[in-house]
């Protein structure tokens, strides 16, 4: 053990002992912590549940054993790290959670996380301590990384933990490694190598934008589709918002119940804008924005920001939040009474005695306690418009009903009695007092969520101000497809970032599995913030201010923006003001002036082009591009701006080879091939070349597409 070592760990210890923390936790035969004496991270944090991240599984990484043992034939399971690396662990989610106060999610999901699958390939193939790692340990790491995750995400964060953790405290002796890996392109995400677009209808990036079927079946599921239950309801309100505002998954889930902002807009005489040709009213969403933490500010206070809304999206945002705030009328008052009183029953007399099928329906959030069923009209009205007065006309017939209790209400209580409470028939009676007390000792998880969150400026806003609320953890609809009574149930919840992207993931439970129209829908699954991503594209493309978009999206940079533009190269040219001499140009050389205007382009006709127009004038230049530059066409190395209606290429498709004609791109810059792959490259041009001189016609870049694919299927 080295002293770099010894000290990150002794730090670790520090913080944990000013905070009251035990550290020495031991944990059974698979390294599990018995939950009373797990990390609680998010009240490490000082973060407000839900949800709440727990540190307490120090033992070997499950997906990781599996792959290790279908591989290698690894046969011993899951057992607990050795001592150093669960220290290790420890110190970094310590160091993360009360030095670089990050958020608890990111400390679970991207430190410890990575941390325990580098430790149990380490373990399992070498066996070294976190101090005595080589850069093979780490290697063999990264490739299980990929057999465990196939989006090579959990690759990225093992590197990203060798950088900020190994290297930046050093505590390894033989490092650092972080630099090891970039050179090798095994660092995706902190370095990212630009893409070669080939085609000017081909995306920067484009992975990181929804998937259009994907899309459009999400459009058609929220905006077209009845959702089945009260909780569908509050996800297809959600991301209804996704769709229209582009916000961070948690931005739309913490947005307070109190979101309108209007602005009125008038002359200088008094008289409403509209009626000079302008906005009378803007619509602004009030929100509270993420990653607006300043260096002393600890990443879980909330930030309060707010965003215009487009005249095009203020009707259809406007009723669905007002609706929201409709439906959620009773959960929010019950809540904002639970908070107040302590109570679980706020609206009942503590020493009052209630029948026990009235707690069953209080408790369970089912309102069928009888045989008879609920009228089907009922139901399907309550389905219609989640109105509260509908469930109080069910609670009524149900009650007055002289049938017979259902199996489920007598069955709820024997379960009950087998956990200490008292042994009760439906029609017996209960103090209240007592079945409050049975519920917070025995019920932790279904206890509402009333802690209240701080804000940056020093307040703090209560739970039941917030927009999304749910009904928590409510079986009747979500398990048995049934009605959940949010007039009389006890549990409500803020709906998490969690839920919304645990249903947007292809998985039985989904949106789409649930809502697709075809079998091939409902195996879709698509990423929130590939919306945000979208967005960001579109406005792009229509031209909007890169500063407004900035500043719609909360960002601190316009650089962020551009990180976030995924046009095509053809979009982002037609973005460019071309003078009104260059109107005239055929419409490939307008292409090639206006990648020249853009800077993205150089080579011998770029620069001549330059020294023409410095020299003799624009009007010259714009005549030699039009000679010059009249075709336009992708190439393994850039562009070709020839366009071989007259002549074959001088060069026979010798791109490299000295031709003045080649213009490169800021992606091809740098670009260094093989000699075999210049070989294979020159090959298929080569037999490119028969073609376009029997041709004598310019070939689009789909053409030279639909060419390339032909030619991979002959010898």
């Amino acid at each position: 053990m080295n002293k770099f070592f010894s000290t990150f760990v002794a730090l670790g210890k520090h913080h944990a002992e000013q905070k009251g923390i035990k550290w020495g936790v031991a944990g059974d035969e698979t390294g599990m912590i018995p939950k009373h004496e797990a990390w609680n991270l998010t009240a490490i944090a000082g973060a407000t549940p839900p949800p709440v991240h727990w540190l307490r599984d120090l033992g070997y990484d499950d997906n990781t054993v599996k792959v290790f043992s279908q591989i290698e034939g690894y046969v011993s399971g899951k057992v607990p790290l050795s001592q150093s690396w669960q220290d290790l662990i420890k110190a970094a989610a310590i160091q993360q959670l009360c030095v670089q106060r990050n958020t608890p999610a990111h400390v679970a999901g991207q430190i410890v996380r990575p941390l325990r699958v580098l430790g149990t390939c380490t373990l399992i193939t070498s066996g070294a301590e976190p101090w005595a790692i080589s850069v093979e340990d780490v290697r063999t790491a990264c490739d299980i990384a990929d057999r465990v995750q196939k989006s090579g995400k959990l690759r990225e964060l093992i590197i990203s933990n060798i950088r900020l953790i190994f290297d930046a405290q050093q505590l390894c002796d033989r490092g650092p490694f972080y630099h090891l890996f970039s050179s090798r392109k095994e660092l995706r995400a902190n370095q990212p190598r630009p893409e070669v677009r080939k085609t000017l209808s081909e995306r920067r990036n484009g992975r990181k934008l929804p998937e259009s079927r994907a899309l459009w079946e999400l459009v058609r599921i929220v905006f077209t589709e009845k959702p089945k239950t009260f909780s569908d309801f509050i996800r297809f309100s959600q991301l209804k918002v996704l769709l229209l505002c582009g916000l961070r998954i948690g931005e739309v889930s913490s947005i307070p119940a109190d979101w309108k902002r209007t602005i009125d807009h008038v002359d200088f005489d008094s008289r409403p804008a509209g009626e000079c040709g302008g906005i009378s009213r803007t619509l602004m969403l009030r929100h509270f924005a993420e990653k607006q933490t300043g260096r002393e500010q600890h990443s879980v206070l909330l930030h309060e920001a707010v965003q215009h809304i487009p005249t095009m999206f203020e009707k259809i945002l406007e009723e669905t939040l007002d609706e929201v705030v409709r439906v959620t009328k009773p959960l929010r008052e019950r809540l904002k009474l639970q908070t107040l009183t302590g109570r679980v029953f706020p609206d009942l007399d503590a020493n009052s005695i209630l029948p026990a099928y009235e707690l069953y329906t209080r408790l369970t959030g089912n309102p069928q306690i009888r045989v008879s069923a609920i009228p089907e009209h009922l139901i399907q009205k309550y389905s219609g418009t989640f109105n509260p007065s509908v469930l109080r006309e069910i609670a009524h017939k149900q009650v007055c009903s002289g049938d017979a209790f259902i199996n489920a209400v007598y069955l709820y209580w024997i379960r009950k009695a087998k956990e200490g409470w008292p042994k009760l028939k439906p029609g017996d009676l209960a103090e209240v007092k007592e079945i409050e007390a049975l519920v917070r000792k025995t019920m932790p998880t279904k206890a509402s969520d009333t802690e209240p969150i701080k804000l940056a400026d020093g307040r703090s806003i209560q739970a039941h101000e917030f927009l999304f609320l749910n009904p928590k953890r409510a079986l009747a609809e979500t398990r048995n497809d049934g009605i959940c009574d949010v007039n009389l149930y006890f549990s409500v919840g803020r709906v998490t970032s969690e839920d919304v992207a645990k249903h947007l993931a292809p998985s039985k439970h989904g949106i789409f599995a649930r809502y697709g129209e075809t079998e091939e829908d409902r195996q879709l699954g698509l990423k929130s913030h590939s919306l945000r991503h979208l967005q960001n594209t579109e406005l792009f493309r229509l031209g909007i201010s890169d500063a407004i978009i900035t500043k719609r999206f909360n960002r601190k940079s316009v650089a962020q923006s551009y990180e976030y533009d995924h046009r095509t190269l053809a979009e982002e040219l037609s973005a460019i003001d071309l003078p009104p001499e260059a109107q005239e140009l055929p419409e490939r050389s307008k292409t090639v002036f206006a990648m020249i205007q853009s800077g993205k382009v150089s080579g011998p006709i770029v620069g001549t082009f330059r020294k023409i127009q410095k020299e003799r004038g624009d009007q010259a230049a714009f005549d030699f591009l039009s000679a010059e530059a009249d075709g336009f066409h992708a190439t393994p190395y850039g562009y070709c701006v020839n366009s071989f209606t007259v002549d074959p290429c001088p060069k026979h498709l010798q791109c490299f080879n000295g031709c003045s004609h080649l213009v490169a791109t800021d992606n091809c810059r740098g670009l260094h091939l093989s000699a075999a792959k210049l070989a294979l490259i020159a090959h298929f041009w080569f037999r490119l070349s028969d073609f376009i001189t029997c041709a004598k016609a310019t070939l689009s870049a789909n053409e030279i597409r639909l060419i390339t694919a032909r030619s991979k299927s002959s010898p």
